[in-house]
């Protein structure tokens, strides 16, 4: 029976809360990444590019907290930065761009930071990416994703969903940086 005046997701959040101090680790992996709906008419129909994954470290690493702190979850930058190369080559398609194998620029992805945190009212992950060009341009992105530690469900979709919603947030910076789509635009022709 569970005492008067606590909610569900409150009983949630102290389950999941409780499985971390007894040292349990999930791997969050972001299974789905939304759509990008911002941006939508930026037009790219002259560029032509390939993305690719840069990362190259496939280890699983604790996501540690902004403090360095264990989170309780765990992550393959790797897979994160697959997913994220699958999403970018999406989004610029849908904007017109030719994404093939022999495009003369190259987009590189690596996701050298994921951090957690965790507030009063607050479960978030933030993501650094790395984007590189092949004519030598670089910037670094962030993606942050969070939702209400009290509307969450299962801990383990809800990070899934928000590793997914992380990458799309990265993307949408991306999308929404002038140097970024100039860089598409004016760095794509041979």
């Amino acid at each position: 029976m569970m005492p008067s005046g606590m909610k569900r997701s409150a009983v949630v959040a102290l389950v999941f809360s409780s499985s971390l101090l007894a040292g349990y680790s999930y791997t969050a992996t972001p299974r789905v990444v939304p759509l990008v709906r911002e941006y939508e008419t930026v037009s790219l129909k002259s560029v032509s590019l390939i993305v690719t994954n840069a990362e190259k470290d496939s280890v699983e690493h604790d996501i540690l907290t902004e403090k360095k702190e264990q989170s309780g979850f765990r992550a393959n930058r790797r897979d994160w930065s697959k997913k994220l190369v699958e999403a970018l080559a999406r989004e610029l398609a849908r904007r017109g761009a030719q994404v093939r194998s022999d495009a003369p620029v190259t987009l590189g992805l690596a996701l050298p930071e994921i951090t957690f945190s965790q507030a009063k009212e607050l479960y978030q992950f933030k993501s650094k990416v790395t984007v590189t060009s092949s004519t030598g341009w670089s910037k670094v992105y962030e993606g942050i994703a969070g939702s209400s530690r009290y509307g969450v469900g299962s801990m383990v979709t809800e990070a899934d969903r928000l590793a997914g919603q992380t990458l799309a947030e990265a993307i949408k910076t991306m999308l929404g940086d002038a140097e970024f789509i100039e860089l598409l635009r004016n760095g794509s022709h041979p």
